[in-house]
């Protein structure tokens, strides 16, 4: 039942505990001036629900495009980008359509007559061009810019696409100093940052500049806010405070009101990671 743990773009729509929306509140005053922001946590804090509820606050102002790279073998920035715009197609179209209502360049007019497909082999087979491209078009459309968010780039320090993955946050990094209004938010576990840290040192001092930590634990008013969110009381909320439950879990307790649907049935005087 882990599938029950995971956050989705509906759940996220809400983000409970004043510990979680004071990461969100940092984020979003640091949009302006980091043009890379790394969101550390340890599994199950919540970053992939905070990024997608960052994503679609953001949405009223950048093309915002979500990325969930945890399960693609290929993380270079051609396939990266490619699964983004599939993706994220209803946003790329919304910006398309905005679009054809401007006066744009040249080359602007004939990117914005490309289909998806054409768009999707674009940015696979010419990542950096495709990119200039997009982020050009939403400032021309009157938006502030363009944001990308890849959420577990990398699983784990010993995830053998870690290195495409690096390559790709290097590209990315190198390409904006000539893109002022592209943005690129990334969720990382902790040993992955260190791996970054040992091996590639020019890169975590970037990195280091724009780190936002996720709260390591559940403070009682984070809690108190989700019981009663969740009209959660009683025995059972005894018995989460008694463990010490990612937030991820204890949102899946109070959904589900059921220890064994999320995997924690017996665990109560135990740390859970």
């Amino acid at each position: 039942m882990q599938s029950k743990l995971l956050a989705t773009p509906e759940r996220a729509n809400i983000l409970l505990g004043p510990s979680w929306r004071a990461v969100k509140d940092k984020v979003m005053g640091m949009i302006n001036d980091y043009q890379l922001m790394a969101l550390v946590g340890r599994a199950g804090s919540g970053k992939t629900h905070m990024v997608l509820n960052l994503c679609s606050e953001l949405r009223r102002e950048w093309l915002c495009m979500y990325l969930d790279a945890a399960q693609l073998i290929d993380k270079r920035l051609g396939q990266l980008l490619s699964v983004a715009v599939k993706d994220n197609e209803d946003f790329i179209k919304g910006v398309l359509r905005v679009a054809k209502s401007k006066r744009l360049s040249n080359a602007l007019s004939r990117f914005i007559k490309l289909s998806i497909n054409d768009l999707m082999a674009a940015s696979l087979n010419y990542p950096v061009d495709f990119l200039t491209m997009l982020h050009d078009l939403t400032l021309a459309v009157g938006l502030r810019g363009l944001v990308i968010i890849i959420d577990e780039g990398a699983l784990s320090q010993d995830d053998q696409s870690i290195g495409g993955f690096i390559t790709a946050v290097h590209t990315l990094r190198n390409t904006m100093p000539r893109l002022s209004g592209l943005r690129v938010i990334l969720t990382m576990l902790p040993d992955v940052v260190d791996y970054i840290a040992k091996n590639d040192p020019p890169l975590f001092e970037i990195l280091n500049m724009g780190v936002i930590n996720m709260p390591d634990y559940v403070t009682e008013e984070d809690l108190m806010e989700v019981a009663d969110a969740y009209g959660l009381n009683g025995e059972l909320l005894g018995l989460i405070k008694a463990s010490n439950l990612s937030m991820r879990q204890i949102i899946c307790v109070a959904e589900l009101k059921d220890l064994q649907k999320c995997g924690l049935q017996g665990e109560v005087e135990v740390t859970i990671t």
